[in-house]
């Protein structure tokens, strides 16, 4: 009889704790590890899982590394970052100079990154931008490597949403001249970086939402329907998280952006914020109550002057209420020398 009444008091707790995790009950017990929308087995978008102790989540998010990279100072910024510990590292996308069918050359940009990432002592989650993305091969590529390019995670009740831009990929049509200038930018970055800045000034400001835009895949973002299905299924499973960090490479909000007014329309019932990269070029708005980052580089080639030219990291702390987000310049990061040990910049 004992024996009958421990057993049907452990299944009724089993049924309980069932129940709990379907319904995301906000006061229930964070699980010992993330829970994502990604299949238990396969590659993994992450180098490790974050350890889940505590409440106070504490993440750094890194811009733009390409296209165009400044040698060294992506690579120096993981070993700046390690100073400060934080629970992992989020990305925001071209991390590659990608835009090659070679898969020598993707090879080769993918394990560039990944020694640099290797010096990180805290996990690092990849999101997917154009140069990753730059056409098939790269996106075959990184589902063998990385898995999906859009998924979703829930850390300490928090929901992190990563989107694909780049969805479908659409190759750029000047990919050999791309990688000639890579060349070049590697042989003379301080010199080349000079010789470029008026031409990406002009560049960078023209309107994303005219006739050039539209012929011009960087000036496009692009969710397919079965992205936003996605979505919408995500934020259906984790309803009671305490906030939304929604993560793209491309500023949807500021281009031509397709689905994505369906995708804002899907939030639009729960706090979040949102970060992008690709303008080499910090922005922040607040747009629908919420806030709308756009990050500077982290060693990507600067795209026009102004104070959001910078090499950065923004440093994001969620403990109770909404987060406190605050950007540290890479070159104002010291060790306990005082060095930052970054390469020379013209930032």
């Amino acid at each position: 009889m004992r024996h009958a009444r421990k057993t049907a008091w452990a299944a009724l707790a089993a049924v309980l704790a069932a129940a709990t995790l379907s319904l995301g009950l906000a006061n229930a017990e964070p699980p010992s590890r993330l829970v994502s929308t990604l299949p238990i087995d396969g590659p993994k978008p992450w180098t490790s899982e974050p350890a889940v102790d505590g409440d106070v989540i504490r993440f750094a998010v890194v811009g733009d590394n390409t296209g165009l990279a400044r040698p060294g100072v992506f690579d120096q910024a993981m070993n700046q970052i390690n100073w400060m510990r934080p629970d992992m590292v989020m990305s925001i996308g071209d991390l590659f100079e990608g835009y090659t069918t070679d898969q020598a050359a993707i090879d080769s940009d993918r394990r560039e990154i990944e020694q640099s990432v290797a010096k990180l002592k805290v996990p690092f989650v990849y999101v997917p931008g154009n140069h990753d993305l730059g056409n098939e091969a790269a996106l075959a590529d990184w589902r063998r490597t990385r898995g999906a390019t859009y998924y979703a995670f829930v850390y300490k009740k928090a929901l992190f949403l990563v989107l694909d831009t780049e969805d479908p990929p659409i190759p750029l049509k000047e990919s050999e001249r791309f990688r000639s200038v890579v060349a070049s930018m590697r042989a003379d970055p301080v010199g080349f970086e000079k010789r470029m800045a008026a031409r990406l000034n002009r560049t960078n400001t023209e309107d994303r939402t005219s006739e050039a835009a539209a012929i011009d895949p960087t000036k496009q973002s692009r969710f397919s329907d079965d992205q936003v299905k996605f979505v919408s299924g995500a934020l259906k499973r984790f309803p009671d998280v305490r906030w939304t960090f929604v993560f793209m490479h491309k500023p949807a909000w500021t281009l031509d952006s397709g689905n994505f007014p369906k995708i804002e329309a899907l939030l639009n019932d729960r706090p979040y914020t949102a970060f992008a990269g690709h303008n080499h070029y910090y922005l922040h708005e607040v747009r629908n109550g919420r806030d709308y980052i756009q990050m500077g580089t982290t060693g990507g080639i600067r795209h026009q002057d102004g104070p959001g030219t910078m090499d950065h990291i923004a440093w994001v702390t969620l403990d109770k209420g909404a987060p406190e987000i605050a950007n540290i310049k890479l070159s104002g990061l010291l060790d306990r020398t005082g060095k930052t040990g970054q390469v020379e910049t013209l930032y």
